[in-house]
């Protein structure tokens, strides 16, 4: 029974604020919110609206364009919950995702000039590569290029240059150096082989031509999905808005677009100035801006207000929702003479506010601008002698970081199955996600087979690895086979997922290869595991060190909050780039500043430097009252 649209109510929350009401019942749409604003929450209260009031009908589906996979997961389950009736109707992927599938399944619709002979093959270029690229290409260029060939930044070529410029179904002669050096690397990388190699920017071109060229293909995406949601647009780059507006611009989709000008932090992989302004012109769209926070208390919001207007003079206070409970100095900035003394006394008040709180190891992070290895040995060291662990985020394992890892599908099966395995006390929450991942795996004709068996499939492999496990206790006799322990265990795992068949597993990752650097970088963290557990019941525990208090850049901080977060390195050491681009650095600032809930605590250490070079951060913390205590 459809639900009269004056009458609908949100789903598993009490209400929406009245901007989000507003937005909620819009057509094409330019949401903008600041941090704690709910903003993929107000996306699945959108999808569930318009599925149950009939606005979206069967077959009818909602496309959510995300630029992660773990954030188009987060969408996915956000929807299985609020309203699992619909969940098969709403399809969350990646930008890369999208456009990848666009080209596996149309690219006989390619142009001519463009045919893809054969397959492709994905690879990405280093900065040798290209460097040596546009040394060679400006050597050879036309006088009236040269000089702008050479002028082209090899760590924005790809994203800004070869991503900035649509491809012409019969190549023409190129009119700028930009179009000349983007043109030569189409021609070696691609139109001069039988399997090109192409990246992921490459095959959004490829995949923006191939619409642009078929009509029939256009009209069939836009009638399977009327409703498009992009989340996190403020960092859309030149090539997946040029994509966006030549699919659904003018096409009568419904588009939905929400994210935060000032937390645009990827400029640097060709985000553009002001996505919001661009869509809202080429859309015809309706701005919205949200101003509740349910994430910071009323203080740590009007800090990120002087910060916000920094960034953009007329932004809109923020309402704090939450209820302060940290009571005084809920923000300081604490300085030391060194960075023993920095570390301990961090490590000391975490393990003190757990004991006196009772909260997790989780609900604290450390964060900082860039170089977190050089941080970790000295931090790891002072938690552990307070009996804590730390979880260096950004940790490199294989092709991987240990944040990418610990997030990927089927990394997150793998260990699942390890878990329910070793651990004979009940997993409930566990076995729903293997066994649904499970499910998601089966072939699409044996869906209901595989849907009613997978419970029994399951039992039957647990009782076979905990045969193995009996058989095979681990103990110091068994740190040196780590290796070989590892090379079985994973072997057992991906005979039972059928890992072989990369049909069937496509589901877990953007590509095949994808598959063995996940794979890879598993085995390399079990590897390091097994060095350090003495009984399997404990392996999955450690391999996720969900206990740990998290070491991580302020990059992979984003989307995520914490009780209390420990911002260090306020000094020129890890800020040394901030004159370069004064505003894209502020806006990274920002969102580390917005990841606390309740507590903020910046660290400043005379060992690594002067201040000098942030003196305009430090005159807004001053402005906003921020203290600074000097612990020594």
């Amino acid at each position: 029974m459809r639900a009269d649209p004056a009458d609908w109510r949100p789903l598993g929350i009490d209400n929406l604020e009245p901007a989000a009401w507003d937005a909620l019942r819009a057509g094409t749409a330019s949401v903008t919110a600041g941090p704690g604003a709910g903003k993929s929450e107000f996306l699945a209260q959108r999808a569930c609206y318009l599925y149950e009031t009939g606005l979206c009908r069967s077959p009818q589906q909602i496309l959510a364009i995300s630029f992660k996979r773990d954030a188009a997961a987060n969408l996915r389950e956000r929807m299985r919950t609020r309203l699992p009736g619909h969940a098969d109707r709403f399809t969350a992927m990646t930008f890369d995702a999208f456009t990848k599938s666009i080209v596996d399944r149309f690219k006989d619709l390619l142009p001519l000039a463009w045919a893809v002979r054969r397959n492709y093959r994905i690879g990405f270029a280093s900065r040798v590569e290209v460097r040596d690229f546009l040394e060679n290409v400006a050597a050879a260029a036309p006088e009236e290029f040269r000089s702008g060939v050479y002028g082209i930044r090899q760590d924005e070529f790809i994203s800004n240059v070869v991503g900035l410029y649509e491809l012409e179904p019969e190549p023409r002669e190129p009119a700028t150096a930009g179009a000349y050096a983007a043109q030569q690397w189409w021609n070696q990388k691609y139109r001069a082989r039988d399997v090109p190699t192409v990246d992921f920017i490459m095959l959004n071109r490829l995949a923006e031509l191939i619409v642009r060229s078929s009509g029939q293909l256009r009209r069939a995406i836009t009638a399977t999905y009327p409703f498009v949601f992009v989340d996190e647009f403020q960092d859309t780059t030149y090539a997946q808005y040029s994509f966006l507006r030549s699919v659904f611009a003018g096409g009568g989709t419904t588009v939905t677009v929400v994210g935060d000008r000032k937390q645009r932090i990827m400029g640097w992989a060709g985000a553009l100035p002001d996505a919001f302004s661009q869509f809202e012109y080429d859309f015809d769209a309706a701005p919205f801006e949200l101003t509740w926070n349910f994430r910071s208390t009323r203080e740590l919001v009007e800090l990120q207000h002087h910060f916000a207007t920094r960034l953009h003079a007329h932004t809109q206070r923020q309402l704090s929702q939450v209820v302060d409970k940290v009571g005084e100095s809920p923000v300081q900035i604490w300085s030391f003479s060194d960075t023993r003394l920095e570390a301990e006394s961090i490590a000391a008040w975490i393990a003190a506010d757990i004991e006196q709180s009772g909260r997790p190891p989780a609900d604290y992070a450390m964060i900082a601008r860039q170089r977190v290895a050089d941080l970790e040995p000295e931090l790891a060291r002072a938690l552990a002698a307070q009996g804590l662990k730390l979880r260096n985020d950004d940790a490199q394992v294989g092709d991987l970081r240990l944040q990418d890892l610990l997030k990927d599908d089927l990394a997150r099966l793998l260990i699942g199955l390890v878990r329910l395995g070793a651990t004979r006390a009940g997993q409930p929450q566990t076995w729903r996600e293997v066994t649904a991942a499970l499910s998601q795996l089966a072939p699409s004709d044996r869906n209901r087979e595989v849907g009613s068996n997978v419970d029994d499939m399951l039992s039957c492999f647990l009782a076979e690895l905990r045969s193995w496990f009996a058989a095979t206790p681990l103990g110091e006799a068994t740190v040196g086979k780590a290796g070989g322990l590892a090379d079985v265990l994973v072997d057992k795992v991906a005979r039972f997922l059928n890992y072989e068949n990369i049909a069937q597993m496509r589901i877990l990752a953007d590509r095949p290869e994808d598959l063995a650097v996940t794979l890879e970088a598993f085995k390399i963290r079990l590897v390091d595991v097994l060095r350090r557990v003495n009984s399997w019941d404990k392996l999955a525990g450690a391999f996720t060190d969900d206990e740990a208090v998290p070491l991580l850049t302020i990059h992979r901080s984003k989307g995520l909050e914490y009780h209390t977060v420990f911002f260090i390195g306020l000094d020129g050491d890890q800020w040394w780039a901030h004159a370069r681009d004064t505003v894209e650095s502020t806006m990274t600032f920002f969102v580390g500043v917005s990841r606390a809930s309740e507590r903020l605590i910046f660290t400043q250490c005379d060992q690594r430097g002067s201040s000098d070079r942030i003196a305009d951060l430090y005159e807004v913390l001053h402005e906003a009252e921020v203290p600074i205590v000097r612990m020594g």
